[in-house]
């Protein structure tokens, strides 16, 4: 996954980020391409676009793994597993019980604020919503995978090629080996029909997924080689949820995907968890009640996510990848006469500015970091 430079931040003042960047690499720069492999978009990353952060691309298993180990080291509870939530009461005096579903029977604990931030399938989502159903599936459907090809481009660039109906996305996640080879992880996505509930993390084969994309070798990528020879290949659709109009009951509260679960457009719903996080922290720490706290969480975050799921939802940054095939299907000699420079910066300027990454307006935001937190 990718982890951009408004989530370093976060992990920077957390005083984790040097932990996390043991594990991945930083892209230098991001590329959009046609289905031909022709150029359409690229710019800086990370350090390169000017932040102060680095961007990071990371094996979401590892990042987890790490993640774990650091919230183990200063919890003062251990992490319990086996544990599904199936009801919350609310008390007179505030207080929330959350009741459990256990292998050992049903478990109960009573505490200040429940947070569910147990992703697009929530279990408090579901309590507080229970008529919403699954996420929506709108007939993509994405086949993940790592594999280890000959280095592409400068071996520290982040691609997109395709378009809304196809698409292919491959970044490395270590560096170029002595053997100009490197470990890439990619994502293949096409739109199908719909004719039920997808699948989710289905293991298959991926000889059929490199056959769809068997006319997408350039001279600067294999495409379908790269999927060949995966050594597993996991199959999702690609699915969302609908903008909520309240993630706040009581002193319960959605966060991350629980709370606003989007399409990948743009590689933001990891870093927008993080900053959910540290948001709900800071008002915690500083404002004088819960109650205070979590309506400043709700009106710092709610309507951001609102916008950009909305945003996601019309492709995001990718759009450029979608006028090129709407304005030039069959290619192009020269991508100016297609999509004029200004409006592809204009494309990509706005999509940083709804996600809270433009450089000038990150670079100069005020910390998340309580200023008591900063005097100890």
């Amino acid at each position: 996954m990718n982890l951009l430079p408004h989530a370093l931040r976060e992990l920077t003042e957390l005083g984790i980020a040097d932990t996390i960047a043991e594990l991945g690499v930083e892209p230098r720069a991001l590329a959009y391409y046609n289905r031909f492999g022709q150029p359409i978009w690229h710019e800086p990353r990370g350090l390169d676009a000017g932040y102060r952060w680095p961007q990071l691309s990371v094996h979401r298993g590892r990042l987890q793994l790490a993640l774990r180990d650091l919230a183990e080291a200063r919890l003062a509870e251990p992490i319990r597993l086996d544990h599904r939530l199936v009801g919350v009461t609310t008390h007179d005096d505030g207080t929330e019980t959350a009741t459990f579903e256990t292998s050992a029977g049903t478990v109960e604990a009573t505490t200040d604020v429940i947070i569910g931030a147990d992703g697009i399938h929530s279990a408090l989502r579901a309590l507080r919503y229970p008529t919403e159903g699954a996420p929506p599936w709108g007939g993509l459907t994405l086949w993940r995978g790592v594999t280890r090809i000959p280095a592409f481009l400068d071996g520290r660039t982040m691609i997109m090629a395709g378009d809304a109906d196809q698409k292919f996305v491959a970044y490395p996640l270590a560096p170029v080996d002595a053997d100009e080879r490197m470990v890439v992880n990619f994502i293949a996505e096409r739109r199908v029909e719909v004719t039920g509930d997808a699948d989710w993390n289905r293991a298959i084969d991926p000889a059929p997924i490199a056959e769809l994309f068997r006319e997408w070798s350039f001279d600067w990528l294999d495409v379908p080689t790269a999927i060949a020879t995966a050594d597993e290949i996991l199959e999702y659709p690609m699915v969302d949820r609908d903008a909520l109009p309240q993630w706040t009951f009581g002193r319960t509260t959605l966060l991350g995907d629980a709370a606003h679960a989007m399409y990948p457009n743009g590689s933001n719903g990891g870093s927008q968890a993080i900053l959910d996080a540290r948001t709900l922290a800071f008002h915690l720490a500083t404002s004088e009640s819960i109650d205070e706290a979590l309506a400043a969480y709700e009106r710092a975050r709610r309507p951001a996510m609102t916008a950009l799921l909305a945003g996601t939802r019309a492709t995001g940054p990718e759009r450029v990848m979608q006028l090129a095939r709407e304005r030039a299907p069959q290619g192009f000699a020269d991508i100016d006469d297609v999509i004029p420079h200004a409006e592809r910066q204009r494309i990509a300027a706005d999509y940083k500015t709804a996600a809270g990454f433009l450089p000038e307006i990150l670079n100069e935001r005020a910390s998340l970091t309580p200023p008591s937190a900063v005097a100890r």
